[in-house]
């Protein structure tokens, strides 16, 4: 696979992962909504998710879940993107720039994308 068929995949990849983690976002407004109603109905604080119906252990995990899934899509699509840039004659400077990071965040990425990225022979 291409540099820019790699690319398409991980903007694919973060876009699905941005689509699953603003649904979950949706889900736990109105949740939230429900916490709200249910406080001011007088349920105690401490029964105030059960009160909604949801299980605050599963709320937590499945918060934590997708946005580690999402900033892992991101990382990739970011890795994606660094290296072929280069290859087009990008500078480090250059990439800092586009990105809005330091020169020596935007050293560190491109090191880890080197290490990280499949098309890159170690």
């Amino acid at each position: 696979m291409d540099q820019r068929e790699q690319a398409i995949l991980a903007v694919e990849r973060t876009v699905e992962a941005s689509v699953a983690l603003r649904k979950h976002l949706v889900s736990t407004e109105r949740t939230g909504r429900k916490m709200i109603s249910a406080l001011r109905r007088g349920v105690p604080i401490s029964k105030s998710v059960e009160a909604t119906g949801a299980c605050p252990a599963e709320l937590r995990q499945s918060s934590h879940d997708l946005i580690a899934e999402f900033e892992h899509c991101r990382h990739e699509m970011r890795a994606a993107f660094l290296l072929p840039s280069l290859d087009e004659g990008m500078t480090i400077g250059e990439i800092s720039r586009t990105l809005g990071v330091s020169r020596q965040l935007a050293s560190r990425l491109v090191k880890e994308a080197r290490e990280t990225s499949p098309l890159v022979s170690k």
